[in-house]
């Protein structure tokens, strides 16, 4: 409350008398896992008074799907799981949030599972996919019920489709045509869809997501070819198998088999490398805890920025990260075949030692054909397995078995496991030196084709279930994977056929799926806002000089940039639409780690309280000017 106090006569002012409650417009533009961080956060914050008493705030949230949802839709089937364990999950901030001192208790989703269900649950666990919509929407639901009075939550189950801004309100159009006056607006639109060409839409050619689209269609005596062998063929594969009534079993072996229901196709699935991904080792490690990185620390990071202002990462960066990856990998492997004392002893050699020296001390521990090797995880296929289609297969159902044998052993006791772990471990520090244009033009690329496909197949697999389900159906004549690297594939109008020109045989097929999820970039995406915001000059492609790697342009602040490089303080972007100027931005949040979307989320709500509180507080001749009114 706003007091004057008279000197003479000790009366009391009270401005609220004069000047009522100021409403503040906020619109949230997509109410997914980073919408619903952005209204934790304001909550939180409100909860705590940050905001200046004289304010309500009035927030709408348009989203046309279940609030808090965003793409994990309730109607999906059991059998579609979180590539995410379930302790790794939560809406909700914490007391490492740096920054944050704010916090509303809420239950991780392994948490909220004990209590949602009767049975016993598994922190370590993959749960479906439906079971983590149910979590969001609860959760929404939860912080409606724990906002203050001065929080004015109303849903708009409609898609933005235009925004454009006058002064300092931004004026939203839903594709009702409803239009909405808002004074700050915070963009968390998710995953958009690409926009086929009209010869592609003619063709029976489809992207993997939604699944019920571009699986519902095929026959059992039809063959279909999905280009990738990543997560998204690991749905693909489930719709087309458990979806349609086939059941794996183990067999006496413990070793998983499949049934068929004869209603699936004959598959194929290709992809560049020719290798899934690998498998995600079993969890050991407690909810918070995280490698922290020896040689890829910020320090050294923000010692390269200073040094060079912008980093290549291959030459900079790579090295220092391959230290931590061998370091883990060999204190791992020395401690499963020598013990414990063994393993600490060369830790303490190995973080002291001078560069050139760490070799020789690895040699003194491991054989060097069980070194640590960068270059055979890049390219694990060995030249033999690659002169018969024959020899491939056969290496590659080898190579499979390893990859279950070493994720079943874990991600803290397996060499392998526990070093690919550090890729994602250490995720934030990359983030760190590659976020807002950190590396060069050159480097930016070849992080973007040449990294990224390997840290994903090596730290971002799916269960490895999954990996044990392509060997069952491969075995079973369901599932072929065979054509080696760098297959290409092109449309036959003669026969109506995709050809499919693997390294070694042809093969058609009657359906095409690209099985992956899609990142368009904004302008060729299938959101009419993020095109109409590019198209207008509100906003405009993020670039690294002359390389777009995807997204729109946002300040360090996650403030719009516009064509004409106007900084819009009122409207922040966050992720998947900052894919380009951010690093990895399709997480979940993690509990107890700093978790970048909770900590992203923390920062803009920031900047909203201080511009908030900036603008309603009055100045000394207003308050002066009802002082006197008031006598």
């Amino acid at each position: 409350m706003e007091e004057f106090i008279n000197q003479q006569t000790n009366f009391v002012i009270d401005f609220s008398k004069w000047i009522g409650p100021i409403a503040i417009d906020i619109a949230i533009v997509g109410a997914g896992p980073r919408g619903l961080s952005v209204l934790e956060r304001i909550i939180a914050f409100a909860r705590a008074k940050q905001f200046s008493p004289d304010v309500n705030l009035n927030i709408n949230i348009f989203d046309p799907n279940p609030l808090g949802a965003g793409c994990h839709y309730i109607d999906q089937a059991e059998h579609l799981l979180v590539n995410t364990i379930a302790s790794q999950i939560t809406i909700f901030s914490d007391h490492t949030v740096q920054g944050s001192g704010f916090i509303l208790d809420g239950p991780s989703f392994y948490e909220w599972l004990c209590d949602y269900t009767s049975s016993s649950q598994d922190p370590n666990a993959y749960y479906p996919r439906k079971l983590l919509c149910e979590y969001l929407q609860w959760g929404f639901r939860y912080l409606c019920e724990l906002a203050p009075e001065i929080v004015n939550i109303k849903p708009v189950a409609q898609r933005v489709v235009s925004a454009s801004c006058s002064l300092t309100t931004w004026y939203i159009q839903t594709e009702n045509g409803d239009k909405y006056h808002q004074d700050y607006v915070f963009l968390t639109t998710g995953h958009e869809q690409e926009i086929l060409q009209e010869n592609e839409a003619n063709r029976r050619l489809f992207s993997a997501y939604p699944l019920h689209i571009s699986t519902s269609g095929i026959q059992s005596h039809e063959t279909i070819a999905l280009e990738g062998l990543g997560l998204s063929t690991c749905d693909v594969l489930s719709m087309l198998t458990i979806g349609r009534g086939g059941k794996f079993f183990r067999n006496q072996e413990q070793v998983l088999c499949y049934q068929a229901s004869q209603k699936e196709p004959k598959i194929i699935a290709f992809s560049r490398s020719g290798l899934p991904l690998s498998a995600r080792a079993k969890n050991e490690k407690e909810a918070r805890e995280q490698y922290k990185a020896n040689f890829l620390t910020r320090k050294a990071i923000s010692d390269l920025k200073e040094k060079y202002q912008k980093i290549n990462f291959a030459v900079n960066l790579l090295p220092l990260l391959l230290n931590d990856m061998e370091f883990v990998y060999s204190k791992t492997y020395i401690k499963k075949h020598h013990g414990h004392i063994a393993a600490n002893i060369f830790a303490n050699a190995y973080l002291t030692v001078k560069d050139n020296e760490r070799k020789s001390l690895v040699v003194d521990y491991i054989p060097l054909q069980h070194h640590f090797n960068w270059e055979n995880l890049v390219n694990p296929i060995p030249p033999h397995a690659l002169e018969s289609q024959n020899k491939f297969n056969a290496w590659l159902d080898d190579y499979l078995v390893a990859d279950v044998r070493n994720a079943n052993e874990g991600n803290v006791s397996n060499p392998l496991k526990a070093a690919c772990d550090v890729l994602r471990d250490v995720r934030d520090n990359i983030r760190y030196a590659i976020d807002f244009a950190g590396l060069t033009e050159s480097s930016h690329r070849w992080l973007f084709y040449s990294f990224i496909p390997v840290m994903n197949r090596l730290a971002v697999g799916p269960p490895k279930i999954r990996i044990e389900e392509i060997l069952a159906l491969k075995k079973a004549g369901i599932l072929k994977i065979d054509l080696g690297i760098n297959p290409e594939w092109k449309f036959d109008e003669t026969s109506n056929l995709f050809v499919i020109n693997g390294q070694f045989e042809t093969i058609k097929s009657d359906v095409l799926i690209r099985s992956r999820i899609a990142m368009p970039s904004p302008q060729q995406s299938s959101n009419l806002l993020l095109r109409q915001l590019i198209n207008d000059g509100f906003a405009r492609p993020f670039f690294n000089k002359k390389f777009h790697p995807n997204g729109l342009d946002i300040s360090s602040d996650f403030n719009l940039i516009s064509r004409d490089n106007n900084v819009y303080q009122n409207f922040w972007v966050l992720g998947t639409p900052t894919e380009g100027a951010k690093f990895y931005t399709f997480i979940l949040p993690r509990p107890f780690v700093n978790s970048t979307a909770l900590l992203d989320a923390d920062r803009i709500v920031q900047s909203l309280v201080n511009q908030i509180n900036a603008k309603s507080a009055p100045s000394e001749h207003q308050r002066m000017e009802k002082v006197y009114e008031g006598k």
